[in-house]
């Protein structure tokens, strides 16, 4: 487990900076969850949970299933798990990427919402997500940091631990070298409000609207049967 990125979330979640980011992806992932075809018994991965409100959304789409959020940061699980007492079919694992605390062949589903590009092991982490999926089971990665969208990489300085960004092709290279098939990739417009240091970023209120007209690139593999 990554000592530094632990570090960093678990300041974010002392700062109360873990609350805020539903309000930047949560656009995002209600695009996704259509997509994602859930059924009421699906075992779901969240990788990067936070405090937990994606996981609180997909465990109340899946209520006769099981969702499982992990974190690198000890400080956000707690704060998921004091936010999710109301939910019988949800825990939180504090765990790392590359070594997910879970049996093989188990997870349906596996979302991973802007966290991938964070990680300091990208195949090792992404040969996890395949190992704890069950055959047929599809991963989708969500990623607003990405070359498909030049603007986005303007918030990479102001990040205070390195990140990896990978372009669509270079994504889907790594995801068929892990064994992943059916790979995919879209651009989801951002419907979120708008961000902190958006006016010393942006120059223009033009690039502020292509940024958000381009949004997040999302990922989405197949583990096959």
């Amino acid at each position: 487990m990554s000592e530094t990125l632990r570090h960093e979330f678990n300041q974010w979640a002392l700062d109360g900076r873990g609350e805020a980011l539903e309000s930047h992806h949560r656009s995002f992932v209600e695009q996704t969850i259509p997509l994602m075809e859930l059924q009421r018994r699906d075992r779901i991965l969240e990788i990067g949970c936070g405090e937990g409100w994606a996981s609180r959304l997909l465990a109340s789409l899946a209520p006769e299933g099981l969702v499982v959020g992990i974190d690198v940061s000890d400080e956000m699980i707690r704060n998921a798990r004091a936010k999710s007492t109301s939910h019988e079919n949800l825990l939180f694992v504090w765990a790392g990427a590359e070594q997910i605390p879970w049996q093989e062949h188990y997870f349906t589903r596996a979302l991973c919402v802007e966290s991938f590009y964070y990680f300091e092991e990208p195949e090792r982490a992404l040969r996890e997500m395949h190992r704890v999926l069950a055959p047929g089971g599809t991963l989708w990665i969500v990623n607003h940091l990405s070359k498909e969208n030049e603007h986005s990489l303007r918030w990479a300085p102001e990040l205070k631990v390195p990140v990896q960004i990978l372009s669509a092709a270079q994504y889907q290279e790594l995801f068929e070298h892990c064994g992943f098939a059916d790979f995919s990739h879209r651009m989801l417009p951002d419907h979120s409000p708008s961000q902190e240091n958006s006016d010393r970023l942006f120059r223009t209120a033009e690039e502020m609207r292509r940024f958000q007209e381009l949004g997040a690139l999302l990922l989405s593999a197949r583990k096959p049967e």
